[in-house]
């Protein structure tokens, strides 16, 4: 029985898909013999089937002849290959030729496999994350695998690669969550490291230990949970996060060849965590540690001076409405800093080290330091002093402009 040419078409796919390396030398190596009209001899068609090693009993390579040879003499190699992997449409080219200009920022024609290591972001692997390889195995195992029979990478290299393993992939949004794992490139351009770097200030400035949120929806400790599950752990612990950036976070660590997007909570933890040291250090005591990650907001004074800088109209209003209070104070001789030890215990506390809420200020600066201030100034001292952006005050760094040094 003879299938249909369709069939026969995906058939030499998933050959060629199963060959790797192998199979995208072939295609490379023969599209270099094509004249200017994608074709080639019969002679040169017979060779690349024996180059790549498609197997087709004799049936099916007589439909394949008489679909795409030119009276027994020319191959046209375009279309067969065209009908073979399909085309890109303008999102998938657009997301190819995205990753491309990040590998080849220099405009040289080429990558090394070295550069692809370089770039290759390896720590959202779905082997990486679930701890069944290593960042080096991952990558080595993928190069070898795709690319390793071609030394220097050209963009014909790169863009058949994903031409062909994309012709499985039938869903767009499946075709870009390879590339927003492997090379951070969204669509819509988002950069998911703002999202990243706002909750790891969150984290840093108050101590938090979010691990212990997504463990309870993990009790068997697979390491992933729903995207769901996800967001309500953001949400109990209190970070202030953006269903945006919250989306754009489940994106980067799912598993994106399971059905259900699983999204695996360790690995963010981990990233998370680097904030404060890298993971299982204690086991490598000689390793190196990196240099802390630079997060805005995280300047060593925090909670001497306040970062939080507004436009300069306010920013003016403020520093002459600080002054005054300055003054006031001084001249009563009253401490800022013992005013808000009550809405510090246990009971009032926000969870935020050094920070009390917008209402909590307002009581304090009314009823502990006696100071008269109109609403819309209460309101510029909140925004000046709101450095978590979260409507929470900072007032030791309130306290270190208006009390007097030691």
């Amino acid at each position: 029985m003879v299938l249909p040419i369709f069939f026969i078409h995906e058939c030499i796919r998933d050959q060629l898909q199963r060959m790797g390396a192998k199979g995208i030398l072939a295609l490379v190596t023969f599209h270099k013999k094509c004249d200017s009209n994608r074709r080639f001899d019969i002679a040169t068609w017979r060779e690349f089937m024996r180059f790549s090693g498609i197997r087709l009993n004799p049936e099916e390579l007589a439909v394949i002849m008489r679909t795409h040879a030119t009276c027994g003499k020319e191959f046209h190699f375009g279309t067969f290959m065209e009908c073979v992997r399909g085309t890109l449409n303008k999102m998938r080219e657009k997301l190819v030729d995205t990753a491309w200009n990040k590998l080849d920022q220099d405009k040289v024609g080429y990558i090394t496999l070295d550069r692809i290591k370089d770039v290759y972001h390896l720590k959202c692997h779905p082997m990486v994350m679930i701890q069944q390889k290593t960042e080096e195995e991952a990558i080595n195992d993928w190069l070898n695998e795709n690319f390793a029979l071609i030394q220097k990478v050209t963009p014909f290299d790169f863009k058949e690669y994903y031409l062909l393993i994309g012709a499985s992939i039938p869903n767009d949004y499946d075709f870009e969550l390879l590339f927003i794992k492997a090379w951070k490139i969204r669509v819509d351009g988002f950069n998911v490291d703002i999202a990243l770097n706002n909750i790891k200030t969150q984290v840093f400035k108050n101590r938090n230990r979010i691990r212990e949120f997504f463990r309870d929806y993990d009790p068997l400790r697979h390491r992933l949970i729903l995207k769901e599950q996800f967001a309500a752990s953001i949400d109990n612990s209190k970070l202030i996060v953006l269903p945006r950036d919250i989306r754009a976070i489940c994106e980067q660590y799912c598993m994106n060849d399971d059905p259900q997007y699983l999204v695996c909570w360790t690995a963010f933890c981990d990233e998370i965590d680097t904030v404060y040291t890298l993971k299982e250090l204690e086991k490598t005591p000689l390793r190196e540690v990196l240099p802390r990650p630079k997060l805005n907001g995280l300047t060593p004074d925090r909670f001497l001076k306040c970062p939080v800088v507004l436009d300069d109209k306010r920013e003016k209003a403020a520093n002459a409405l600080i002054s005054r209070i300055k003054r006031e104070l001084y001249d009563k001789r009253i401490y800022v800093r013992g005013s808000f030890k009550d809405f510090a215990q246990t009971k009032m506390c926000i969870g935020a080290v050094g920070h009390v809420t917008y209402t909590q200020f307002a009581q304090a600066c009314s009823s502990q330091l006696k100071i008269h201030l109109e609403p819309h100034e209460t309101e510029l001292l909140c925004a000046k002093y709101d450095d978590l952006n979260n409507r929470t005050v900072n007032y030791l760094a309130f306290t270190g402009d208006i009390d007097p040094p030691p």
